[in-house]
C-alpha cells in the first residue's frame, strides 16, 4: 500500500467517547473531514451523532458516518442496514454527508472467515441496493488476517494501522482511501483522546473527490428564481434557454432591461 505524506489532508473519527466537541476549534486546527459513529447492531445509535454531524457541518468540515456490524449471519444485514440509514436520515440525510458511507467490521460475531466475509459481502450489495452508493470499509491488520478473504480489494479500505512505515498490501488490497494511524491524537476543541485520519492525498484533493456534485447531478433551483426565470420570458421577452441559474453578465442584463423597455413602450402604444 501507499505510504502516509505531510501533504495529505487531516481528519478524526469520533463518537460520543469524545464527549462535547468544539468544531469550531477542530477545524481551525487544520482538520479537514471528520468520520462519525453513528450506529452499531441492530438498534444501538450513538447519542453524539447527530449533534456531532450537525456542529461539524456547520463548522465547514466534510462529514462521514459508520456503522459498527453485529452481523452473525448475511440475513442478519437487512435490519441492521435499515437502521443504519433511518439513523442518517434523522441527521441530515444521506446527501448531507459527503464522504463514504463505512462499515466497521472488527468484532467476530460471524464466527468463521467464510461466514465473516459472506456477512461483509451482503452488506456491500445490499447498501448499494438500498442507497445506490458504495460502502468502504473499517478494518485493521489482524482482523484481515483471521476473518477476512481476499476478494475485498475493489472496496475503498479505511485502514486502522498505527506502525509506523508503509503497510504491506493484505487482503486483497493493495491501497487505502483513508488511514486511521493512532487512537491517542490531541486535537484542540476535543477533551481527551481522539483516533486521527488522513486522507490519501491533498486536502484539494479530498475537495475535489468529494465535495464535488455528483456526475449527472443537478442542483435544486429554488422556486423564486424559477418564477422569475418565468416572469421574464413572458414579459421581457427572453429566450426560454436561459436557466435561472444562469450567470448574469452586464451585457445580458442590459439586453434585458432593453427588451423589457422595449414590451413596456409596444403597450403603451397599443
Amino acid at each position: 500500500m501507499q505510504s502516509r505524506s505531510d501533504n495529505h489532508a487531516k481528519g478524526i473519527d469520533v463518537s460520543h467517547w469524545q464527549g462535547v466537541i468544539d468544531w469550531k476549534q477542530v477545524k481551525n486546527a487544520g482538520y479537514s473531514f471528520v468520520f462519525m459513529k453513528a450506529t452499531e447492531g441492530t438498534k444501538l445509535v450513538d447519542d453524539r451523532f447527530r449533534i456531532n454531524a450537525q456542529g461539524a457541518r456547520s463548522a465547514g468540515m466534510l462529514t462521514g458516518a459508520y456503522h459498527l456490524t453485529r452481523a452473525k449471519k448475511p440475513d442478519d444485514v437487512k435490519v441492521e442496514l435499515e437502521h443504519f440509514v433511518q439513523v442518517v436520515e434523522s441527521a441530515g440525510g444521506l446527501d448531507a454527508y459527503k464522504l463514504p458511507f463505512v462499515l466497521d467490521i472488527e468484532t467476530k460475531e460471524g464466527g468463521a472467515r467464510a461466514n465473516i466475509s459472506a456477512i461483509v459481502h451482503e452488506w456491500i450489495k445490499q447498501f448499494k441496493l438500498r442507497t445506490g452508493r458504495t460502502l468502504m470499509m473499517y478494518t485493521f491488520p489482524s482482523f484481515i488476517d483471521a476473518s477476512l478473504d481476499s476478494t475485498f480489494g475493489s472496496v475503498p479500505l479505511w485502514y486502522a494501522y498505527y506502525n509506523s512505515g508503509t503497510p504491506a498490501n493484505k487482503g486483497g488490497w493493495t491501497s487505502w482511501e483513508f488511514i486511521q494511524y493512532t487512537n491517542k491524537g490531541r486535537v484542540p476543541g476535543i477533551t481527551g483522546n481522539v483516533d486521527l485520519d488522513e486522507y490519501k492525498g491533498s486536502e484539494a484533493e479530498l475537495m475535489a473527490a468529494y465535495n464535488s456534485p455528483q456526475p449527472g447531478s443537478q442542483p435544486k433551483i429554488p422556486a423564486w428564481k424559477e418564477a422569475g426565470r418565468q416572469w421574464l420570458i413572458d414579459h421581457a421577452g427572453i429566450s426560454t434557454d436561459w436557466k435561472a441559474d444562469d450567470q448574469l453578465d452586464i451585457g445580458t442584463l442590459g439586453a434585458i432591461l432593453s427588451k423589457y423597455t422595449e414590451a413596456v413602450v409596444n403597450k403603451k402604444n397599443e
